[in-house]
């Protein structure tokens, strides 16, 4: 009959039946040696690791490193400057580095190569002067030689000290710069406001300007204008000259024609002794008046005879009527009617046998040429009076004339003078022209200057020719006006004889019957001075119509003779009181005749003094060259005229083109005004506020006083994992004697952590102190000590799951989780720096958790995260429980006498 199995013990039976073969372990002395020194295993790696990283940047001034200073220097705002100089005395002062100095570059890099340095420094040449400049194109170099497979951190130490030099090298650099800066600017601050002080100024003056330009630009505009009317009537001036000059020439030909004519006729007149046979005649003519009433009886018998002679005075009457008309409408048949005169004055003379049949014939030709005298008087005086009249007004108008060319010429001349000044300069044109017409816009007239000059020296030239022929036709003029008045005063002297004469004449025809005889010799000098008289009324030509009015005087005349011949011959009776009254004409005859004596006298005198005042041929001859010269230097002037009217054109422009252009400079430097500050904001600060204007103000949390501090968690947590791996050298975690063989699993684990537990936990205690010892910072005590051995408890279980789970291999498996670990807890660098693998492992292992609970207990990192880590921590050495508890295949049972520490046997 099969017995059946024995009841299996209970848990606590099971776990006291593994206790002996577990404390046999002790009884070896090797046991308790490797215990104790497994103990001190996690604290000895913290510590030596810890050291060897503790405080790295604190012992940088032993790191060897080369120094080449090969710098010049340089020169800047007349100062010499040594870059490299300074630099090396302040490495010198305070060194970064242990820097040793070297004679050149090669040398250095040499020590680099052979390892006596860790990287060398060169300060250049030409450090200085590129460093100073300050220029984007070229900058100071330091040359930084290392190498980085002779040590690593000792490059990433050269890199940080020459940027750290070159850092505070821009901040000197920067600072001297600012320095300079802020002097400078405080320059351009005074500059700027003298620039918009200037730019006011110059505001002010081009607002002036195009002020003066307007007034020069409208004084154009009249300058214009008055330059066409000035053109136009220097045109009619030339016109009017030209015609006044040919007038001139005309008049001074008229004159010297007429003073020819009156000298003729003076020297035609008879004279004292020419005319005194003639006063014997008319006083014998009226002796024998009285012995005429003793022949009354002959009278009576010629009575017939002299009614037949009147009606041939009537005829001739009558003829001498139809030439007077025909005289008065043929002005060149004067001479004819003074030859008739002539004439009358021969039959005067050749009939005086013939007194009674003749006397009326014979006197006729007398009357009828002292009728052609007096008309010829009268025109040539009413000529002399129209010629005098336009000779004052020509002697007005070239005294007025000679008076406003000089004013011209003189304006002409400054208006030349002002646009020659204004092509030397602008500015002065103002006062150079001032008081002129073109002194309003004078001030920018270098546009046109040179050819209005010359424009204005030509009108300048006419006008002053102009003014030389005006002021000689002035002075000419009036001489020729006093002549024509002598002329005229003579004409009329010369009238009122021929008037005179006319009279005497008519008044004594009848007396002068008995006296013909005596007459005759008188008459013939009469007929002398006629035909004298005939050549010089030729140029008296005006008298015509007051000729044909004495001539239909005679005619009535010669009528009333005929009717009282008739009367004569009926009344007989009256022939007494006819020669009663013959004798009285007589007397009247004789006194007709005297004062027809002293006129021809007095006009005789009075053609003396008009000849004697005729102007001299040579001045008419200046009259007329100065006509001439008048008409010439009008059509100058017109020229002139024109040419001022063409420059005051383009000066017009130009003051327009002139007026834009000032505005626009007005506009712009008004522009410029306002857009140059009034002042400028002074730069505040100072040169090493200015050069260091941005600074990063460090506020730390979760601080570390040093390297070797912030490792701590890091190595701390391998250290635990290290010394739980160690406990599988000494203890048996597969072993189990015979008999355990029924004992529980649950209890079989218990028992296989018991004794390695109180090891791990000893551990996490040694490492907390001993980091404690050597200064590391605890900001939470307890949660250091309880992270410790939550940790040490957690990596014990996973390297018993590990064994219990793959066997022998897991101890090895330990140990290269140890080295995954190492890269994938972000303990030295972010994870995040790390290859993704490693990122994904960073959160499923358990040494991040104990290194990041570690980090908050000791100095306050992962704030209120603390208990995750521990809980995740629980969950691990759960999860490692649970499979130990699961893992039954591995174990390895042997003798209780054969039960042992893997360090004395190799079983288990």
């Amino acid at each position: 009959m099969t017995q059946p199995p024995p009841p299996r013990p209970s848990l606590r039976d099971s776990y006291r039946a593994l206790t002996p073969a577990e404390r046999g372990l002790w009884r070896y002395p090797i046991m308790w040696a490797a215990a104790l020194a497994f103990l001190f295993i996690p604290i000895t790696y913290v510590a030596v690791y810890l050291m060897s990283v503790w405080d790295p940047a604190g012992n940088l001034n032993r790191l060897p490193a080369a120094l080449v200073n090969l710098d010049r220097g340089t020169v800047s705002r007349g100062e010499q400057i040594n870059v490299g100089q300074d630099l090396v005395k302040e490495l010198r002062d305070d060194p970064p580095v242990n820097f040793r100095s070297y004679p050149s570059v090669a040398a250095a890099q040499q020590a680099v190569r052979d390892g006596e340095v860790y990287f060398a420094l060169t300060i250049p040449a030409d450090f200085s002067q590129k460093a100073v400049a300050g220029s984007s194109a070229q900058h100071g170099l330091l040359g930084l030689y290392r190498a980085p497979g002779l040590n690593y951190y000792a490059s990433t130490v050269a890199d940080r000290v020459a940027g750290t030099i070159a850092t505070n090298l821009n901040a000197t650099l920067g600072e001297n710069r600012w320095d300079v800066v802020q002097t400078s600017l405080k320059d351009v601050q005074d500059g700027f406001a003298d620039i918009r002080d200037a730019t006011r100024t110059l505001a002010d003056g081009a607002q002036s300007l195009t002020d003066g330009t307007r007034t020069l630009n409208n004084g154009a505009g009249d300058l214009q204008t008055g330059a066409g009317k000035l053109a136009g009537g220097a045109d009619k001036l030339a016109d009017g000259a030209g015609t006044l000059s040919s007038g001139v020439t005309r008049l001074t030909g008229g004159v010297t024609q007429l003073g020819s004519g009156l000298r003729q006729l003076e020297q035609a007149a008879p004279g004292r002794q020419q005319l005194q046979p003639l006063r014997d005649g008319a006083a014998t003519l009226t002796a024998g008046a009285t012995s005429l009433s003793g022949g009354l009886n002959k009278l009576a018998a010629g009575g017939d005879q002299l009614a037949a002679g009147a009606a041939k005075l009537n005829a001739g009457a009558t003829q001498v009527a139809g030439g007077s008309a025909q005289l008065a409408t043929q002005l060149p048949q004067l001479a004819a009617g003074l030859g008739d005169l002539n004439k009358g004055a021969q039959q005067l003379s050749g009939g005086a046998a013939q007194l009674r049949s003749g006397v009326a014939s014979g006197l006729k030709p007398a009357v009828d040429g002292a009728a052609q005298l007096q008309a010829g008087a009268q025109k040539l005086s009413g000529g002399l009076g129209q010629a005098r009249g336009g000779a004052q007004k020509a002697a007005d108008g070239a005294g007025q004339l000679a008076a406003g060319l000089p004013k011209l010429s003189s304006s002409l001349g400054q208006l030349q003078t002002g646009a020659q000044t204004l092509a030397g300069g602008a500015g002065q044109l103002s006062t150079a022209v001032k008081g002129t017409p073109a002194a309003p816009g004078a001030t920018n007239l270098q546009t046109g200057a040179t050819q209005l000059a010359g424009g204005l020296g030509q009108a300048q030239t006419a006008a002053q020719t102009a003014s030389s022929g005006a002021q000689q036709l002035a002075t000419q003029l009036p001489g020729l006006v006093s002549g024509l008045g002598d002329l005229q005063t003579g004409a009329n002297q010369l009238q009122a004889g021929a008037d005179k004469l006319q009279s005497g004449l008519t008044s004594g025809s009848k007396s002068l019957q008995d006296g013909a005889a005596q007459v005759q010799s008188g008459a013939q000098k009469l007929a002398q001075g006629a035909a004298s008289a005939q050549a010089g009324a030729q140029k008296a030509v005006t008298g015509a119509q007051q000729l044909a009015q004495g001539s239909t005087q005679v005619q009535s005349g010669a009528q009333s003779l005929q009717t009282g011949a008739k009367s004569l011959a009926d009344n007989t009776r009256k022939a007494a009181q006819g020669a009663q009254s013959l004798a009285g004409g007589a007397k009247d005859f004789q006194a007709g005749v005297n004062k027809l004596a002293d006129g021809n006298e007095k006009i005789k005198g009075a053609l003396g003094q008009i000849t004697a005042k005729l102007p001299a041929q040579k001045d008419l001859s200046s009259l007329n060259s100065g006509g001439k010269t008048l008409a010439s230097s009008a059509r100058q002037l017109a020229d002139g005229a024109s040419s001022l009217e063409s420059g005051t054109r383009t000066l017009k422009n130009g003051a327009g083109d002139l007026l834009d252009g000032a505005q626009k400079l007005t506009d712009g430097l008004n522009e410029l005004h306002d857009r140059v500050p009034a002042s400028i904001e002074q730069l505040g600060g100072d040169p090493t506020g200015l050069a260091e204007s941005v600074q990063v103000r460090t506020t730390n949390f979760a601080d570390v006083p040093n390297n070797g501090n912030a490792f701590a968690p890091y190595f701390i947590a391998l250290a635990l994992w290290v010394g739980a791996t160690m406990t599988t050298f000494i203890f048996p975690y597969l072993l189990l004697p015979e008999s355990g063989r029924q004992t529980r699993q649950a209890a079989r684990v218990a028992r296989k952590l018991t004794q390695p537990l109180l090891i791990v936990l000893g551990q996490a205690i040694i490492v907390v102190i001993g980091v404690r010892l050597m200064g590391v910072q605890f900001a939470t005590p307890g949660q250091v000590i309880l992270t410790t051995l939550a940790g040490s408890v957690t990596f014990l279980l996973v390297i018993l799951a590990l064994n219990l789970l793959i066997g022998p291999a897991g101890r090895i498996l330990a140990l290269v989780l140890l080295i995954v670990q190492l890269a994938a807890s972000g303990g030295s660098y972010p994870v995040e720096l790390s290859n993704p693998f490693f990122q994904t492992l960073h959160n499923v292992i358990p040494v991040t958790d104990v290194i990041n609970a570690l980090r908050h207990a000791m100095f306050g990192a992962f704030e209120g995260q603390y208990w995750t880590f521990m809980g995740r921590m629980g969950v691990v050495a759960l999860v490692s429980l649970t499979v130990a508890l699961l893992s039954r295949r591995r174990w390895v049972y042997t003798d209780d006498r054969n039960f042992r520490s893997p360090i004395i046997t190799d079983v288990g």
